[in-house]
């Protein structure tokens, strides 16, 4: 009998134990997600930026700018050496120039990358985007477009990945809505070779770029643009990093 109760009582220190342990894991725990701000997996169905989670603007050759842009967040090039047009253009953040944050940061998006390009779709090819309504899912094109309105429709917990195998390009005046709890931080475009975001658009989203990435003069932009073997060239754009 005082066997029993021993093994019983060493039983529930163990359980006990393991409980207060698990609750307190952090990375590849799915502990807190929901709200978690550092590298933990947000939500389950999302790609992990790693220490890029901290870059609005990362280029590989040089990021170039003209005009009053203003981003919230930082800026990286890698292996580069060239950050121009800063002044005008404002940063709240850091501008990181071939150090080794920036080197980090693109190896980070490149596990991103391949994350992302890896989902299998759960919708058919899409190619242009104006008009529709989507819910959360896998899309696909070998190019993709928008030109009028794109509408993206879930609650906090919903990822949207787009997948161009070549290009993303956004018409001048274009927007993207988030409808309901959707949020932009959730919303990734990965782009084969270079995305062009048109003037004065409105655009919501990561952008990932495998070459370039261009935004147009008055494009405002709601996410990140990390282009991983090209250039990033702003102009007169407001850039934010997404709230998680």
């Amino acid at each position: 009998m005082m066997k029993s109760k021993t093994g019983l009582i060493l039983l529930t220190f163990i359980v006990l134990i393991f409980l207060a342990y698990s609750g307190t894991g952090t990375s590849g725990s799915f502990i807190n997600e929901k709200n978690s701000t550092d590298n933990v997996l947000r939500i389950k169905d999302a790609p992990l930026f790693g220490s890029a989670d901290n870059f609005t603007v990362l280029a590989y050759s040089t990021v170039t700018n003209s005009g009053a842009t203003a981003i919230t967040g930082d800026i990286g090039v890698s292996p580069g050496t060239s950050v121009i047009g800063f002044p005008p253009g404002t940063v709240n953040g850091t501008i990181h120039v071939a150090d080794a944050a920036a080197a980090q940061a693109q190896l980070d998006v490149t596990i991103a990358y391949n994350d992302a390009a890896g989902r299998i779709p759960t919708a058919p090819d899409e190619v242009t985007l104006g008009g529709r309504t989507l819910a959360a899912g896998v899309y696909h094109g070998g190019t993709l477009s928008l030109t009028g309105t794109l509408t993206l429709t879930g609650d906090a917990n919903a990822v949207w990945i787009f997948q161009a195998e070549s290009t993303l390009d956004t018409a001048d005046g274009s927007q993207i809505v988030l409808s309901g709890d959707a949020k932009a931080a959730n919303v990734y475009w990965k782009v084969g070779s270079s995305a062009t975001l048109g003037a004065n658009s409105t655009f919501k989203g990561n952008i990932m770029a495998y070459a370039s990435i261009t935004v147009n003069s008055g494009a405002n932009l709601e996410g990140r643009v990390l282009a991983q073997t090209g250039a990033v060239t702003l102009n007169a754009n407001t850039i934010t990093k997404p709230n998680p």
